[in-house]
């Protein structure tokens, strides 16, 4: 499981910083193999599998789209994000110098995408 320590509520200066015991909850949560069987959702652009329950954690944090104020910013902002995700794996994508196109292609497959 990827686990979200970040921001929390909006970006840098707006948001605030994930809590100790929202992370430790997720954590706790991925042991015992609750998280396992949790619903979820495709995070828009990333295509990331999200939960949309854990004991003890809001679904607002498990949503971040939920819980900033400004809903475009959000938008906006994780647009943002995939647009450098893609242009970053652009750099590799021939895939001769690193890993050979036929992985080269199945990570820039597995990566974001603009198309929503």
């Amino acid at each position: 499981f990827p686990l979200h320590a970040g921001w929390s509520g909006g970006k840098y200066g707006v948001g605030q910083r994930m809590s100790l015991k929202v992370t430790r909850a997720i954590v706790d949560a991925i042991h015992s193999g609750e998280l396992a069987g949790a619903p979820c959702v495709a995070s828009p652009y990333f295509g990331l599998q999200v939960p949309t329950s854990c004991p003890g954690v809001s679904p607002d944090v498990l949503l971040p789209e939920h819980s900033w104020k400004d809903g475009p910013e959000f938008d906006r902002t994780l647009q943002s994000l995939a647009g450098r995700f893609i242009q970053n794996f652009s750099k590799y994508s021939c895939g001769t110098q690193y890993v050979g196109a036929d992985m080269a292609e199945r990570i820039v497959q597995g990566g974001p995408s603009l198309k929503q």
